[in-house]
């Protein structure tokens, strides 16, 4: 089986976000040893909830400073780029903007519903509301602040059942990411720890997408060296051909 060509990576996790195992010059010199030409660094935003497991705002002029240093370190040898996974909601769109344009790229990753600067306005993403999961991505798709919905099936790990409120929301993400060129994120790292046909990436969601024109991004959200290692690999490709996502393939983002 031909190895898959995977040369840009835009979802990178460090030890900023305080889960991830890497700096981010090990990162580089990871990307650098396995052929990326591309990194994009995008550590989980600021926000003032679930601080543990993100970015602090007191962090984030040191994560851009450091980046932009070891971009000069690494010209020629690999383009470096500053981003952010955020999750998003629009009554913040202010406080989102502020933060997009400090950074190259944002990517959406909703991990939670609700307002996600208000922990009292959350709800348990284990007794998910669809239907407000998809308003809040049709709302940050709206805002023109991101650049691709990152695991755009996640949420899917924790709604068991593929039923009639599922498939709808798959239509909503489908919808939306052709409306506003939004790629979709196959993601590596959800693939490596798979279990069912329910984890991320999800058999069911993306045999639906595979019968549309929906752009599909492989995203190593990588949490440490070892991801990125494993995503170039035939078994990535075995996945991708198996839901017939060849088609639907791009290899690099359209910053927006």
């Amino acid at each position: 089986m031909k190895k898959l060509q995977f040369k840009h990576n835009y979802h990178t996790h460090t030890i900023y976000c305080h889960h991830a195992q890497n700096t981010i010059e090990e990162n580089i010199k990871a990307a650098i040893k396995y052929g990326y030409k591309t990194l994009g660094f995008s550590e989980h935003a600021p926000l003032n909830i679930h601080r543990h497991f993100r970015l602090n705002i007191d962090e984030l002029s040191h994560y851009i400073s450091e980046i932009k240093f070891y971009q000069k370190k690494y010209q020629g040898q690999i383009k470096i780029l500053i981003g952010l996974e955020a999750e998003y909601h629009q009554s913040q769109y202010k406080f989102y903007k502020k933060l997009r344009d400090k950074v190259d790229y944002l990517i959406l990753g909703n991990h939670n519903i609700g307002n996600p600067h208000r922990a009292k306005d959350l709800k348990n993403i284990k007794f998910l509301n669809l239907d407000l999961y998809g308003e809040q991505l049709e709302d940050a798709c709206k805002s023109g602040l991101f650049s691709a919905i990152a695991h755009p099936d996640y949420v899917y790990t924790f709604y068991h059942s593929w039923d009639e409120d599922a498939i709808r929301l798959a239509n909503l993400i489908i919808d939306c990411s052709l409306k506003y060129d939004m790629p979709l994120g196959f993601n590596i790292n959800g693939l490596l720890i798979k279990k069912n046909k329910m984890d991320y990436p999800n058999d069911y969601f993306w045999e639906m997408v595979s019968t549309t024109k929906c752009k599909v991004i492989i995203e190593a959200d990588a949490h440490d060296v070892k991801t990125m290692s494993k995503t170039p690999t035939n078994k990535t490709l075995k996945w991708i051909k198996a839901w017939h996502l060849e088609k639907n393939l791009i290899s690099k983002l359209k910053l927006k």
